[in-house]
């Protein structure tokens, strides 16, 4: 009798520090998300990119690098997340807010085309580019998206900055 109650108070004591530990997934978007900052990247948890007025939980995760061009011109969303938006000329990929002008046509062309199925959504704010990422496909290391960025900010400093 004595083990048994002997058995359950040291069950009682365990059972918290088992609940406390990372599950595998959770582990591998900690270190995900670290791989992300050691490259360079911002992550910040976002809206989805098609969100309906009202909706206001952040359940996407964004992940963002920044740039020198800071212009008022710098803001749309285009993504693949759902049907909602308008449909946009790049396959499967519907605008989440107003067009763009015409010049940031390139700069969308490169990421809708390199880019894998990981990529749900790309947003573009004044001074940072940024891909939603579905971090429950995302498998291996984040340098292929920080390639993606990498060059898009270099497309965007460089061929932006000397229309200026």
């Amino acid at each position: 009798m004595v083990w048994i109650v002997i058995l359950i108070c040291l069950s009682l004591a365990i059972m918290p520090m088992i609940w406390v530990k990372q599950s595998p997934y959770q582990k591998k978007i900690a270190e995900l998300r670290k791989a992300a900052r050691e490259n360079g990247l911002s992550v910040r948890r976002c809206r989805r990119p098609d969100f309906r007025e009202g909706e206001n939980r952040l359940v996407s995760v964004c992940y963002e690098i920044s740039t020198t061009y800071k212009e008022d011109d710098m803001k749309f969303c285009i993504h693949r997340v759902s049907n909602r938006g308008e449909e946009s000329i790049w396959k499967s990929w519907r605008w989440a807010s107003e067009k763009p002008d015409q010049k940031w046509n390139h700069l969308i062309e490169y990421v809708t085309i390199s880019s894998n199925d990981n990529v749900s959504a790309l947003i573009v704010r004044p001074g940072s580019i940024g891909l939603v990422l579905d971090e429950k496909k995302v498998s291996g290391d984040i340098k292929f998206f920080k390639e993606i960025l990498l060059n898009s900010k270099i497309k965007v400093d460089q061929d932006l900055m000397l229309q200026l």
